[in-house]
């Protein structure tokens, strides 16, 4: 046995000898081999513990084949496994590896038996590990057989990973993630078996191909995902996601491969604590390469898939640096560039989804890798995904924050500035120094943009042929005349609509009810007419001789209350809900008002109009009778944008109506606008609206506009209407 005076390192050799012994069975007890070293005696005991808790462990997850439980024969790997012939070392004597070798030995060479495996051949090597194709002669097939690469002097770090990656995989059973068979520690040697997957690896595909096809580049990456997600349900994190750990086969299907640095979130274990950036740097997410991989979360897992998406499509992943702590901090602070920066012609849609899953903040990206991988089939089928762009606004910022000027005085760190963003900050600068006169300038030329005449104007009009259409296209005409402006008129469902539509800034003006001015946006330009509920009824059980009607007489019968974005409707059902006729024994009807003339139409009809509609005046002499509406006053209490009115006998002259007239509630129709709305459109409104002769029948007055000073005009109008007051012309 060597003395440690003689070894370069005189513990290594020490344990060394120690586990050798210990392999075969020649050691005594453990104080008389520490007995021969007592100088070093503390270390190598704190070394014999770590080797049993790790020979307890192999033990524990090496039964005899035939009592190998389903979970094990059928867990599923996590390692890069390959029998692809390019991938052997280039070691000629494709050694095992042993670590008790003396110098120059190059130890046993294959193939080499290992208990029920033959190992025949190295298919793939890495940091930690070597994969050897072996032949298990119990079942007489062909698989994988995983070593640590540093032998029986593995750190107790590798050891533990090395088993980490064999048992994060054996709770998870996907097509997508290649089978586990055994596992545990022989003849001084920790290893693992797999299945052999006849293929390569998904890096060497980027490698050798110019251009992966975008479809198959979507497809990977969406079976990819399903794989995770089925880990992800079973607490399993990968944290290692990168091209070179995905195999695809001879069936072009993929295999996620290399559990190595797994989290098992049920167990909250990993092999690496907090503070540690681990994984591969082009690959992770900002929170690991910030060295919070303690922090990792399922969305740490649909970075990287963005990320080897990125790769798929560009050739090259995200984030490039020119070192590793240069990338480190990229993927921390740097936004990854567009993909159309390397590869013309990708779709806008696919650019969307590698965006949202690339979002520095976690709860930004998807929500699940199972989202994603259904964002992936939805762009394969030609079909929308639920991933929205970022606004351009967004876009330009980000871009902006990265000049270094503005990034420090953000308190974020720019890692690197592009000579686009240099010239950004000289130009900034210069700025700075004439500020007071390139603001004054900006605010200028702003007020006059916003309050000059629109191009082009679109007004809002009603229900075809109705009151609102005929008043928006007179207005049109009138602009066109006297200003030369190009105007359109749309045709809508009422004044609902409208106000929708001044909302999403599809109009510019439009006429509504006053109940439907309720959004701080909006505003008054002028007040129109008066529109009142005009109560009809048809059919048996109404005395056609009085033009009363108590609320009893309405309940238990459908009403018709207009059509769905009407005014009308809104009104009506203020009515009804004040006079307590409730929707489930009174069912409101909503439809338009042409269907009125069917023998199939309601009975009761509730529809508010000016005095002396066309519409009512068609209903009548179609045998429909006018009503008054019970308790008026009661209901304008209730809802102050209603008032009491009176339908005059000479609104309806053939309707033999009181000379007294009849009760009912009215509302008002304004023209509304958007308080932002340019203030020449709004005063060249006002002054064609009442240039005479006015366009409009039963036009209010403009200086009756102090009866509606509690609403909000628009500043213009407000301004217009004070002067009128005070006898300017």
């Amino acid at each position: 046995m060597p003395s440690p005076q003689e070894a370069d390192d005189p513990i290594d050799e020490a344990f060394a000898a120690y586990l050798k012994s210990v392999d075969e069975g020649s050691i005594g007890s453990r104080e008389e081999f520490l007995a021969q070293f007592p100088e070093m005696a503390t270390e190598l005991k704190d070394l014999m513990d770590a080797a049993d808790a790790i020979d307890r462990f192999a033990v524990r997850s090496e039964p005899p084949l035939s009592s190998i439980s389903p979970s094990q024969a059928g867990a599923e790997t996590v390692d890069f496994v390959t029998s692809d012939p390019n991938q052997s070392g280039d070691d000629p004597a494709e050694t095992l590896p042993e670590a008790n070798r003396a110098k120059g030995d190059p130890g046993p060479t294959l193939p080499y038996d290992l208990g029920d495996y033959q190992l025949q051949k190295v298919v793939g090597r890495g940091g930690m590990g070597v994969v050897y194709q072996a032949q298990q002669r119990v079942l007489n097939r062909t698989v994988a057989v995983k070593m640590i690469r540093g032998g029986m002097l593995a750190c107790e770090n590798d050891v533990r990973r090395f088993y980490t990656e064999a048992q994060a995989a054996a709770g998870l059973h996907h097509p997508g993630i290649v089978p586990v068979y055994q596992f545990g520690h022989r003849a001084g040697h920790h290893f693992f078996s797999m299945a052999l997957i006849d293929g390569t690896d998904l890096q060497k595909r980027l490698n050798e191909e110019d251009e992966l096809p975008i479809d198959d580049a979507a497809r990977y990456v969406r079976d990819v995902a399903r794989a995770i997600e089925h880990a992800h349900q079973n607490d399993v994190l990968h944290r290692d996601l990168k091209p070179a750990n995905i195999l695809v086969d001879q069936k072009d299907r993929i295999h996620i491969t290399d559990f190595g640095l797994a989290k098992n979130l049920g167990a909250d274990s990993s092999v690496t604590g907090s503070g540690a950036a681990v994984g591969t740097p082009n690959y992770m997410a900002p929170e690991q390469a910030g060295g919070h991989s303690d922090r990792a979360t399922r969305q740490t897992d649909i970075y990287s898939l963005g990320a080897i998406l990125f790769a798929c499509i560009t050739g090259r992943p995200p984030l490039l640096g020119d070192s590793i702590v240069d990338t480190l901090m990229q993927v921390v602070h740097e936004p990854p560039p567009p993909m159309r920066q390397f590869r013309s012609g990708v779709p806008h849609d696919l650019e969307t989804i590698v965006a949202k899953c690339l979002e520095k903040h976690p709860k930004k990206r998807y929500h699940s890798a199972g989202a994603l991988a259904e964002d992936l089939d939805a762009f394969l089928e030609g079909r929308p995904i639920l991933a929205r762009p970022r606004g351009r606004l967004l876009q330009l910022w980000h871009w902006f924050s990265g000049v270094p000027l503005v990034g420090a005085l953000l308190g974020r760190k720019v890692v690197r500035s592009s000579p686009s963003h240099r010239r950004a900050q000289a130009a900034m600068l210069l700025m700075i120094a004439a500020s007071p006169f390139f603001f004054v300038g900006i605010a200028m030329l702003y007020s006059h943009h916003i309050q000059s005449m629109p191009d082009h104007v679109t007004i809002a009009g009603g229900i075809e042929n109705g009151t609102y259409n005929k008043i928006s296209s007179l207005i049109a005409s009138r602009l066109r005349e006297i200003d030369g402006v190009s105007v359109d008129v749309v045709a809508t469902g009422g004044s609902v609509d409208n106000r929708q539509r001044l909302l999403d800034q599809n109009v510019h003006v439009a006429p509504m009810q006053a109940s439907a001015i309720n959004d701080n946006r909006l505003c008054v330009i002028a007040p129109l007419f008066y529109e009142m509920a005009h109560l009809l009824v048809r059919g048996d059980g109404f005395d056609s001789g009085s033009f009363q009607i108590e609320p009893e007489q309405l309940i238990g019968r459908s009403i018709a209350v207009g059509p769905p974005q009407s005014g009308s409707q809104g009104t009506a059902k203020m009515i009804l809900d004040s006079l307590k006729i409730a929707a489930d024994v009174s069912p409101r009807v909503t439809t338009d008002w042409a269907k009125l003339h069917s023998p199939n139409a309601p009975p009761i009809a509730l529809v508010c109009v000016g005095a002396g509609s066309d519409l009512i005046v068609k209903l009548l002499a179609s045998g429909w009778q006018l009503k008054s509406i019970p308790q008026s006053i009661m209901i304008s209490i209730h809802h102050p944008t209603l008032r009491p009115m009176t339908i005059d006998a000479s609104d309806y002259p053939e309707s033999s109506i009181p000379k007294v007239g009849l009760p009912t509630v009215g509302t008002t129709a304004f023209l509304a606008a958007r308080r932002d709305t340019p203030s020449e459109l709004v005063q060249a409104t006002l002054e064609l609206l009442y240039r005479e002769p006015t366009i409009i029948e039963n036009l209010i007055p403009r200086d009756r506009t102090a009866e509606w000073q509690g609403l909000d005009f628009h500043p213009t109008a407000r301004q217009y209407f004070a002067t009128i007051e005070v006898g300017v012309q």
